[in-house]
């Protein structure tokens, strides 16, 4: 495992974890803009859905993918699993605010 993979792992990671929660902050603030009945809402939703899954492979997938293409699949593993832990340990980290507040 070399430098760069440990650098973009935790990039990827950090990013997705901003990412997630500029939607999370979205979605609280979009309550009071959606409180009628209307089916938008519903589309709305599921459209940022579709986006942030799209966002989000991106971010997490992105560099590993290109790793991959290049025949360096242990850089790529490596570097997915990075992300992973990390966005891991923000959530460990969000759900441990959540409790004592």
């Amino acid at each position: 495992m070399n430098n760069k993979s440990i650098k973009f792992g935790l990039l990827g990671g950090a990013l997705e974890g901003i990412y997630i929660s500029l939607v999370g902050l979205f979605f609280v603030c979009a309550q009071d803009w959606f409180s009628g009945p209307s089916v938008f809402p519903m589309i709305l939703m599921l459209m940022i859905f579709v986006f942030s899954a799209a966002v989000s492979g991106l971010l997490v997938l992105g560099y590993p993918l290109y790793l991959a293409l290049q025949k360096k699949y242990k850089e790529a593993i490596s570097t997915v699993l990075i992300s992973l832990a990390l966005i891991f340990i923000l959530m460990v980290v969000c759900f441990i605010f959540y409790l004592l507040l």
